[in-house]
């Protein structure tokens, strides 16, 4: 794996009022604020290579962070479900300062939290990277019950990172309600990178993602060939290239 960079940006704590967040922040001074959302179980580590050559060859203020439970982060409330985890993140920004013109970057299970962000507060969404995305069109279609079957789940949980696990898996139904019949907003600049080694049954992974973004010319579908799920750990470059080409979409569009 090549290296882009090192993170350079500051390790903080955000009190969202029920406990405490941990973020990575690469603050520059700019209007819009990309947001890097990790995959399921994982935490703002996911991001390490690409968060600084980001900021920096964007010129935009990022951050990723660790959600309840994972990482820094504190656990929070039992029932913390996929919407109070989107409600949490529009918070941690908020108290930052950071209150719109959001570019939210979802890897797998975070590109189901990106896509309720989106659908709870689209006017402050300005474009979507959605990595190899789980949606609800591909569970429906594959079913819950065998997804689940491939998920981990702990029968005596201790640990943080575990209860925060568990409790992902209890809630994932309620997200999937939320979402279902919902299309991403046609008007909101977005680029879908879905894995060229899917890791599920190949056809219906792909053809999922495609009928996400079929409803739109700003929706872009980019194949990471010969890239497994874990796409940002096996080609950190290509989605550096897709969130900086979704970028330049934003501002050329700007008045």
């Amino acid at each position: 794996m090549k290296t882009l960079g090192k993170v350079v940006g500051s390790g903080r704590f955000v009190d969202i009022g029920t406990h405490k967040l941990h973020v990575v922040l690469t603050d520059n001074a700019s209007e819009y604020t990309i947001v890097l959302e990790s995959g399921g179980g994982k935490y703002s580590t996911a991001y390490r290579e690409i968060q600084e050559p980001l900021a920096r060859r964007t010129g935009f203020r990022v951050m990723s962070y660790d959600r309840s439970g994972f990482g820094q982060s504190e656990l929070g409330p039992d029932d913390f479900d996929a919407i109070a985890e989107v409600d949490a993140l529009k918070i941690c920004l908020e108290v930052q300062g950071f209150k719109d013109k959001y570019i939210l970057v979802g890897h797998s299970y975070g590109g189901i939290l990106i896509q309720l962000f989106t659908l709870r507060y689209p006017q402050l969404v300005s474009g979507l990277v959605l990595i190899d995305p789980m949606n609800v069109w591909f569970v429906d279609a594959f079913g819950l019950d065998k997804l689940s079957a491939a998920t981990p789940y702990f029968e005596k949980p201790a640990k943080n990172y575990e209860k925060a696990g568990n409790r992902m898996v209890d809630f994932f139904p309620k997200a999937l309600d939320v979402l279902r019949w919902k299309q991403l907003p046609p008007q909101l600049p977005a680029v879908l990178i879905t894995a060229g080694n899917p890791p599920f049954s190949e056809s219906l992974w792909r053809k999922c993602h495609e009928q996400m973004i079929m409803h739109s010319e700003k929706h872009h579908l980019l194949i990471a060939e010969g890239n497994n799920h874990d796409i940002l750990e096996e080609n950190p470059g290509l989605v550096l290239n897709a969130i900086i080409e979704l970028v330049n979409r934003i501002k050329s569009a700007s008045p």
